[in-house]
């Protein structure tokens, strides 16, 4: 099943490796689902007014972090579907802050956040659950590099990990 092992190097732009190192070999499907419980988990308990929390000047609040999620697995979910249906025009980058300052997640409550981030990932898992087996090797180019489905995949996990070790060591433990 190519879902379930981790894409080669070449599959992928090189400076998504830092997400795909932190996903576990298996079912990547039955991980991004799992994730739902771990980040809802994580982020149960957080207050409206926690969640305005920046640790550092400069940084993001927690409402920006989980809007930043939420953009980025929009936008890699799009680039999975466009390769796996087999998209022929290369894939633009983005740049994270200008969609984090193009959005005003910090007006967003919390519990919004958190029930958009839930649908964004569950449809995301919906997609995947009908992929057919062949699309999964299917490559395109995504910020001028070829980039399988499955290593978008694997990379929407890993940002989410990534990002939780973010709110768990930097601000939940502040």
């Amino acid at each position: 099943m190519p879902h379930s092992t981790k894409p080669a190097e070449g599959e992928y732009l090189a400076y998504f490796g830092r997400y795909v190192s932190l996903v576990p070999e298996g079912d990547i499907v039955g991980q991004l689902q799992a994730q739902i419980g771990v980040t809802m988990s994580l982020l149960e308990n957080v207050s409206e007014e926690k969640s305005s929390f920046r640790y550092a000047p400069g940084k993001w609040s927690m409402k920006q972090s989980l809007g930043h999620i939420i953009d980025t697995e929009r936008v890699f979910a799009y680039r999975l579907l466009a390769v796996a249906r087999g998209e022929k025009a290369a894939l633009p980058s983005f740049d994270q802050d200008e969609y984090v300052n193009g959005a005003d997640f910090d007006a967003c409550s919390w519990s919004y956040l958190k029930a958009e981030f839930e649908l964004v990932r569950r449809a995301t898992v919906a997609l995947l659950k009908n992929l057919p087996e062949y699309a999964w090797a299917r490559t395109g180019t995504v910020s001028g590099a070829p980039t399988s489905a499955r290593a978008l995949a694997f990379i929407i996990a890993g940002h989410e990990i990534y990002h939780q070790a973010i709110f768990r060591d930097r601000y939940l433990a502040a």
